[in-house]
C-alpha cells in the first residue's frame, strides 16, 4: 500500500514508524521542517520530501495520484483541509484527516474524507470511556446517535469547582481543556481563566442549552 503522509509531527512520525513496520507500505512523508525530515530519511524506509504539503507540485513529486491513502497530519487545521480537497480532487480513495477544532469535522465531511481524527475529542472519549467503565468508546457511535462535543469557555467560573458549576439538562462533562492538556472532570477541579470545558450533549435540544446557559 503506498501512504502519503503530510505532517510530520508527533503524530505522522508515530504513524510512519508504525506502519514502517509492516511489510508491503510504501510510505512517503512530507514536511516543511528540514532537520526534521533530514531525521525521517535516515532513520526511516520512506521517500521523505522537504516542502508545503499543501503546495500542489511538492504533491506531485510525492506521486499523490498513486496512493492509496493519504494522512493530512500537519499542526494547522487550513492545511490539512486543503491537503485533503487536493487528494480527494485526484481520487485517492481513503484520506484521514487529523482536525484540532472540531467544528471543521463538517466542512472536511462534504468532500468526503475518510476518516477525521479530533485529539480533544479523542481523549474525551476515552476520559467519558473511563467514567462508564468502558475499556474504549467508539465516537462514530456518539457521533452516529445524534450526540455532540461542544467546548464552552469558562470565563465566568475562574476560581470555581467543577462540582459548583450547573450543568443543564442532558449535558455531561468529560474533560478539561487547560492549554495543550486535557484534564480529567473531577468533581474537585478548580478552573482556571482560560480554561474549556468539554461536554457531551446527548441531542440538539441539550446542546442548544448548554449554548445559551454556558455560551
Amino acid at each position: 500500500m503506498r501512504i502519503v503522509i503530510v505532517g510530520a509531527g508527533d503524530v505522522g512520525t508515530d504513524l510512519a514508524e508504525h506502519l514502517g513496520r509492516r511489510r508491503g507500505n510504501e510510505l512517503v512523508i512530507v514536511d516543511i521542517d528540514e532537520k526534521v525530515c533530514e531525521h525521517l530519511a535516515a532513520e526511516l524506509d520512506a521517500l521523505v520530501l522537504h516542502g508545503d504539503g499543501a503546495s500542489p507540485e511538492i504533491l506531485r513529486k510525492a506521486q499523490l495520484q498513486e496512493a492509496d491513502a493519504l494522512v493530512a497530519a500537519t499542526g494547522s487545521d487550513a492545511i490539512n483541509t486543503v491537503v485533503a480537497m487536493l487528494g480527494h480532487n485526484i481520487g485517492v480513495k481513503t484520506i484521514i484527516v487529523k482536525l484540532n477544532e472540531p467544528w471543521l469535522r463538517a466542512a472536511c465531511a462534504e468532500i468526503g474524507v475518510t476518516a477525521i481524527v479530533t485529539p480533544k475529542i479523542s481523549a474525551a472519549a476515552q476520559m467519558l470511556a473511563t467514567l462508564y467503565g468502558f475499556h474504549r468508546l467508539d465516537l462514530s457511535m456518539v457521533v452516529h446517535g445524534g450526540m455532540q462535543f461542544l467546548e464552552i469557555a469558562v470565563k465566568t467560573h475562574a476560581g470555581d469547582k467543577l462540582k459548583d458549576v450547573k450543568l443543564p439538562s442532558g449535558a455531561l462533562a468529560v474533560g478539561v481543556q487547560r492549554g495543550p492538556e486535557m484534564l480529567f472532570p473531577r468533581p474537585d477541579l478548580e478552573f482556571q481563566e482560560g480554561d474549556g470545558l468539554l461536554l457531551l450533549a446527548e441531542d440538539d435540544d441539550a446542546a442548544d442549552r448548554i449554548r445559551k446557559e454556558l455560551g
